[in-house]
């Protein structure tokens, strides 16, 4: 019985914990902070600019959660290009760019 009881038990924390994960992953808030400590690693940002990343990856990622269309994905993808280079200095947009991987997980 105290076999049953504890497999039930352990099910259901292992049920719960995966849920969790998965809340958090479809969170653009959480999805957003990842990406700006991704960016913020490889190049230091004031905090007015690292305010403003972070409120336009919200953005992006919220955008593209409802986007039904790869037109409407496509216009997020070019607004977030546009916005990222237009915020960043040409040496850290160089920077940035020389880390591909980054720059395509910030635009896409």
């Amino acid at each position: 019985m105290k076999k049953i009881f504890f497999s039930l038990v352990l099910f259901f924390t292992f049920s719960t914990l995966s849920f969790a994960q998965d809340q958090k992953s479809n969170d653009p808030k959480m999805a957003a902070k990842l990406e700006l400590n991704e960016l913020v690693k490889e190049i230091p940002l004031e905090s007015n600019l690292e305010n403003g990343m972070y409120s336009l990856l919200i953005y992006k990622h919220e955008t593209l959660a409802k986007a039904t269309s790869d037109k409407e994905r496509n216009k997020v993808y070019e607004t977030m290009k546009s916005k990222i280079e237009g915020s960043l200095s040409p040496a850290q947009l160089k920077k940035l760019k020389n880390n591909k991987k980054l720059y395509e997980n910030l635009i896409k």
